[in-house]
């Protein structure tokens, strides 16, 4: 009977050795998440020895989010709701996720079902030769990496540099990589730039979209700063710090 979850892959972080691990959800059961769509497969990077939202807050997240500032201990303007996380992991710690298996890499690679890396966590945290096969299967994915600069470089080909300045996205994109940048709601597009899909019209999703899937002559994407109230004024606090 096919599970609405699995665990993919437990070892040690590429960026700290701590263990962590990979858990996808959505095999069954659509995803509420109304900017990716209900379609998409979601993957989860979390400590192995610590819920989520005490990790983000003590800063012991970094086996899963590396030096990335926006985490909780750092500038504090992470858009993921970490009580969602908290669910997963959970459930992770209850034992009742299965190990995913060859089946469940047959039933992507038959449906298509795209795949989110990273809904919560660095995907480079995890071995590429871990990811491939299942990116493989699937042939649509998202994904995003803060962790451009010391990752494996065959990551170019499935993610998005994840940055928030102009500076970061030129020397990124010198470096070979497509870039993903956070705006201020008000901030300009660069020339090499365009809006995020679903930010100009809300009626479009990731699930269809797909255009955040790594080296291509697809354009750089922007998207404007979103979340709670005091996670947009932490990042637009960031943002100033960085032009003085």
């Amino acid at each position: 009977m096919q599970q609405n979850s699995y665990i993919a892959w437990e070892g040690n972080s590429l960026i700290d050795g701590s263990p962590i691990v990979l858990i996808l959800t959505g095999f069954v059961f659509p995803s509420f998440n109304k900017k990716t769509g209900s379609k998409m497969i979601q993957s989860w990077i979390l400590q192995q020895e610590f819920t989520p939202t005490h990790a983000a807050k003590e800063g012991l997240e970094v086996g899963i989010c590396g030096s990335c500032p926006m985490r909780m201990s750092e500038i504090g303007s992470c858009y993921v709701n970490l009580l969602g996380v908290n669910r997963v992991y959970q459930k992770y710690k209850s034992g009742a996720y299965p190990k995913l298996s060859n089946n469940e890499i047959e039933v992507l690679r038959r449906y298509r079902y795209p795949i989110r890396l990273g809904s919560y966590g660095d995907p480079t945290a995890i071995p590429f030769d871990v990811w491939e096969p299942l990116i493989l299967a699937s042939g649509k994915h998202t994904g995003y990496t803060h962790r451009h600069e010391n990752c494996d470089l065959r990551w170019q080909k499935y993610l998005m540099a994840s940055v928030e300045t102009e500076t970061q996205a030129r020397q990124a994109q010198s470096q070979g990589w497509r870039t993903f940048r956070i705006i201020a709601p008000d901030a300009p597009l660069s020339k090499n730039e365009i809006l995020c899909r679903h930010t100009e019209d809300d009626t479009n999703q990731c699930e269809t979209c797909l255009l955040c899937d790594g080296a291509s002559s697809k354009p750089n994407i922007a998207d404007k700063v979103h979340g709670l109230n005091w996670k947009v004024s932490n990042f637009l606090k960031y943002l100033e710090s960085t032009s003085n």
